[in-house]
């Protein structure tokens, strides 16, 4: 390796850590010809016989096959696949076409190559190269990528290579590598050890101009000169025309060397690149019909362009193989692929059979579509989503039918949409409504579009609600689907027409009782201004049986929220996380952990609601979920605002709202700078930010409603109390209708604050009466420190410091930094002594974990094994006993026994 010193020291390094147990993964990058290839294998060489190597290489013919490139690269752990856990053993084996049962979520496979690799790496560290990327199928990339963001604690290093043609990276969330041009120096050096090394001064001076650095391009360029060229006797160069990029005079300098072989050669060579995969009896067998055969391979080697070994018939690089291909006309490459679909035979080669007889078309054809649609289903019952769009969209455009041609778009739209390509399934869903008027296909492609257009922060609910009114008759379980997603869009984007639409439209279609259609209806009135009506309508829908059901579950959550019911809504949230986890539904756990993490607010056990929003955050950030990450912006934001983490709030909370203001994040980033601007004294942007929330198209959520008692606080410190009292009316309203005693307690708060001086200590005393009840520890926190503070201004220090006291405690004990020292400051005030207490105090022993460490000891707690942990968790086993080595320090324990005299502080459920 000439040049490549800094990056092979880099890899060395990576391979040495992951060794000692600290996996690691890098993306390498850089421009055809460059040298990936090159240093892949010197880093194979490097690492000796002391790690297990496994490698696969992107062949461009499979990026189609469902996960062709991971049953390569995972044959060597094939022994290892029935110690699984049973989740992701079914997700693999049903990805590898060996179960019937395929995978419920894409991203399951990748939890299972993870648990593999890492099981494999326990006989033997482990090295994993996975050379031309961007030519993998998209599972295979998918499945990869989720393992290698996962690498933390295993003795495995991964390094994948992509191309860089311009386009963006088929890889995200691993650290990049990327490779440049040679020096001028290390040119002279390559060329000198080549067979250049007799190029005259001047013409190595022009080679290595023209080759712009490029290892390939360099050699390539200096092999096509005749003698007298490199003798200086012929001007040799320029090469090629200087308009033509450097990938473009190295594709013309490779396929010049191509016409100079035989021409039977150079159909052998068509017929291997058509192939692509480098079988050397499917080659020569498709090869028979054009007179080609063995012998015709030697002007190919001695060129070396190729080589043959194993059976295989290997391009010395792609761009070879490129030349080699585009070098033939159409009608020769249409009838290479019609040969080798013909050479290829069994089920075993169905999907194979497809591609090819899909490449020899030229127009429409229903007989190959029909193929292609079938290789659709096999890839989409595999879980291979992207693949599945692709069979669909290829098998719609030979269909000739103008509905069958819309079906296939639509089955298009769905497995594009599942595979998160959310621009190509919004794409094909336009196309199929443009093609069809049939209501249940016109449904399907709305709901995809839809689907984009939430994703993307512009929901379109009508769409949906007109869509299910069309199948409503004929398909009322999918009409109830459709209208259960525009109820939650529309109570989002603030469409209480469509709101309205939606839950009567929905009562027709669904039997009397069902909790979905109580809920929504009861969101109607709530969006209407009713909670009097609309509350005890989502109070009785109310379920823990429907967890299991990701509608029916989410909504139930919602209700509890809705009606600030802390206890059900932590009940329900946690039993759908434990579903969500029991069924490896990784794509599902964010928004299921986004509702565990409200519910945690709600109730004040904020250190819990950190932990589960960290978590909700990094699996929405490594399953690719953008929207999702809005919310969880906002929620985020608002735990910032509490701990006093200024910068940290705006910057999520800009994060949360983007351009679209206040819609993202169901107004929790606007709540949290609001909250945060309380805390801080900035009582007019607090009214300002409030006034505009509440008369925008959130002023109806649930967090902007909980957010009015700060409005009215701000605006009695304004001395302006008479502008909060409209909203008040609305909190009051709610209040009453929630029936929770917290909700009581803070009417009864903001009611002191709005009444004349001598009325308020009425108003105060029957708030921390109902306070006592139970409830949300927060408000009843503020509770303490507005009442001390308004003991103090009375002049009864003693009473304000009881008072202040236990509303420092309680800031405190919740990690609320900015309202500890607000209660402290106070109380100093009062003349007696204000020593803050340390903050988090609930939390210990357990204020010194990671949420990540604080999961995995919670679990091994209750006895469970480091694969049943990391089976919960999509972490590896080695990555929990990880975790675990480093808590149990921290909680001065040695041993998973010694955990259960300690208080875990167990999630509440």
């Amino acid at each position: 390796m000439i040049g490549r010193n800094a990056e092979i020291a880099l890899l060395e390094k990576m391979i040495a850590e992951s060794v000692t147990g600290r996996g690691n993964a890098v993306l390498v990058r850089g421009e055809a010809g460059i040298g990936k290839s090159a240093l892949l294998a010197e880093a194979a060489r490097t690492a000796g016989d002391d790690l297990l190597v496994l490698r696969v290489t992107g062949v461009e013919s499979e990026a189609e096959l469902p996960f062709a490139a991971l049953h390569l690269l995972l044959r060597p752990a094939r022994h290892l696949i029935p110690a699984l856990p049973a989740a992701q053993r079914a997700a693999l084996l049903g990805a590898f076409g060996e179960s019937e049962e395929g995978a419920q979520d894409r991203f399951l496979v990748g939890l299972a190559v993870l648990t593999l690799l890492a099981d494999l790496a326990e006989e033997r560290p482990l090295l994993c190269l996975v050379d031309d990327v961007q030519c993998l199928d998209r599972a295979s990339v998918d499945a990869l990528v989720f393992a290698a963001r996962r690498l933390e604690a295993e003795r495995i290093t991964m390094i994948l290579v992509a191309r860089d043609d311009g386009t963006d990276s088929p890889v995200h969330g691993v650290p990049e590598l990327r490779l440049t041009g040679l020096t001028r120096a290390d040119c002279e050096t390559l060329l000198a050890e080549s067979e250049a090394a007799d190029l005259v001064p001047e013409v190595r001076d022009r080679v290595i101009e023209e080759s712009e650095g490029n290892p390939l391009a360099l050699l390539e360029f200096a092999a096509v000169l005749t003698p007298e060229q490199r003798a200086g006797q012929l001007a040799p160069l320029p090469l090629q025309p200087p308009r033509l990029s450097l990938a473009g005079r190295l594709e013309q300098s490779l396929r010049a060397a191509i016409r100079q072989l035989p021409e039977r050669t150079q159909l052998l060579l068509l017929v291997a690149a058509a192939e692509g995969a480098g079988g050397l009896e499917l080659v020569l067998r498709a090869a028979e019909g054009f007179g080609a055969g063995l012998p015709d391979l030697e002007p190919a080697e001695r060129r070396q362009l190729v080589t043959v070994s194993d059976g295989l018939l290997r391009f010395r690089h792609p761009l070879v193989k490129t030349a080699a291909y585009h070098e033939a006309p159409l009608a020769r490459r249409v009838a290479a692929h019609r040969a080798l679909a013909d050479a290829l035979d069994g089920d075993e080669q169905a999907d194979r059979r497809a591609w090819h007889l899909s490449a020899a078309a030229v127009g429409p054809d229903e007989e190959t579509s029909g193929v292609l649609a079938a290789a659709g289903d096999r890839a989409r019952q595999r879980g291979s989503h992207a693949s599945a769009a692709t069979a669909y969209e290829r098998a719609a455009q030979l269909t000739v039918d103008q509905r069958r041609r819309a079906r296939r778009l639509a089955a298009a739209a769905d497995a594009a949409l599942g595979a998160g390509q959310l621009d190509r399934a919004g794409a094909a869903a336009d196309r199929g409504r443009r093609l069809t008027d049939e209501p249940v296909v016109l449904a399907r492609l709305v709901a995809v579009r839809a689907a984009v257009d939430s994703e993307h922060g512009t929901p379109a609910p009508a769409a949906l609600i007109d869509a299910a009114a069309g199948i409503a008759r004929t398909a009322p379980a999918d009409a109830a689907s459709l209208l259960a997603t525009a109820a939650g869009e529309a109570w989002f984007a603030g469409d209480h027409a469509a709101l309205r639409q939606a839950a009567e439209l929905l009562e027709s279609v669904v039997p009397g009782g069902d909790p979905v259609a109580g809920t929504v209806r009861g969101m109607e009135r709530v969006a209407a201004g009713d909670p009097a009506s609309g509350l005890p309508l989502m109070r009785a829908a109310l379920s823990p049986r429907d967890a299991a059901d990701p509608v029916a579950g989410t909504y139930a959550v919602f209700s509890a929220l809705m009606t600030g019911d802390a206890d059900a809504a932590g009940e329900l949230a946690a039993a759908r996380v434990a579903a969500c986890r029991e069924q490896g539904l990784i794509g599902a756990l964010p928004h299921a952990l986004q509702l565990l993490t409200q519910a945690q607010i709600l109730r004040g056990r904020h250190a819990e609601a950190a932990e589960s929003g960290a978590e909700a955050w990094q699996i929405a950030h490594d399953t690719g979920q953008v929207g999702r990450l809005r919310h969880l912006h906002g929620i985020l934001a608002w735990l910032a605002a509490v701990e006093g983490e200024d910068e940290t709030c705006v910057r999520l909370a800009r994060q949360a709202e983007g351009a679209a203001q206040e819609r993202h994040g169901s107004g929790w980033g606007g709540c949290a700078l609001t909250l945060l601007d309380l805390v801080r004294a900035r009582y007019e942007a607090v009214a300002g930010r409030m006034a505009r929330v509440l008369d925008g198209p959130l002023g109806h959520t649930v967090i902007v409603t909980f957010a009015i008692a700060g409005y009215v606080e701000a605006c009695a410190r304004l001395g302006e109390p008479e502008r909060a009292s409209e909203a008040f009316a609305r909190f009051d309203a709610w209040a009453a209708a929630s029936r929770q005693p917290w909700a009581a307690a803070v009417t009864h708060r903001c009611r002191a604050l709005l009444v004349p001086r001598d009325e308020a200590e009425t108003h105060y005393g029957a708030a921390l009466e109902w306070h006592a009840r139970g409830g949300c520890e927060f408000e009843r926190a503020r509770t303490e420190l507005l009442y001390g503070e308004w003991l103090r201004r009375a002049r009864r220090r003693s009473d304000a410091g009881v008072r202040l006291r236990a509303a420092m405690g309680r800031f405190a004990a919740m990690g609320a930094a900015p309202w500890a020292e607000r209660a402290r400051t106070e109380l100093a005030a009062t003349g007696a002594r204000a020593d803050m207490p340390e903050l988090g105090v609930e939390a210990r022993p357990l204020d010194a974990l990671t949420p990540q460490e604080l999961q995995v000891v919670r679990l091994a707690a209750t006895g469970a094994t480091n694969r049943q942990i990391g089976a919960q968790l999509f972490l590896s086993p080695r990555t929990v006993g990880f975790h675990l080595y480093k808590a149990f320090p921290k909680l001065g324990v040695s041993s998973r026994a010694d955990l259960s005299g300690i208080d875990l502080g167990n999630r509440m459920a």
